[in-house]
């Protein structure tokens, strides 16, 4: 099978142009950026050593958390300990609390608890929404 092309010199000449570009961009990359396959196997690697470094840092962090735990006395190894552990574990986005924009609303009731002892606070609080005739206006504050 046979095909035929019937360009004008025009186009033959616009094509071998256009070759001639391509040619001299190919080149140009080419002279930036010798050896691609080497890059790719070079960053590769860095994303390899980045992964290790960063499992090696969360095995690292638990570790601590746990240590932490066995080593403090039962005294001061209490709910405040495991709720600051648990909250530093989480990622940075579930760290935002969900009514942040309501701390400087007017219509809103402000408390503020100062205590060390989180499980009185935490009667406190209980305490105080379940004798309020609408709790969604209130809101607590901890030292």
């Amino acid at each position: 099978m046979t095909i035929f092309f019937n360009l004008k010199t025009s186009e033959v000449h616009s094509a071998l142009q256009k070759m001639r570009h391509m040619e001299a961009s190919l080149s140009k990359v080419y002279r930036a950026f010798p050896d691609c396959s080497n890059m790719a196997a070079k960053l590769n690697t860095m994303k390899r050593q980045v992964e290790e470094q960063v499992r090696s840092q969360r095995h690292q962090a638990t570790y601590l958390v746990n240590l932490a735990a066995r080593t403090a006395p039962k005294g001061i190894h209490c709910l405040a300990m495991q709720l600051t552990a648990a909250y530093f574990a989480l990622r940075q986005e579930e760290r935002k609390l969900p009514n942040e924009n309501n701390i400087h609303s007017p219509e809103l009731y402000h408390y503020a608890v100062f205590s060390d002892n989180v499980l009185a606070c935490a009667a406190v609080v209980n305490s105080t929404i379940s004798s309020a005739k609408v709790n969604k206006y209130l809101i607590f504050y901890s030292d």
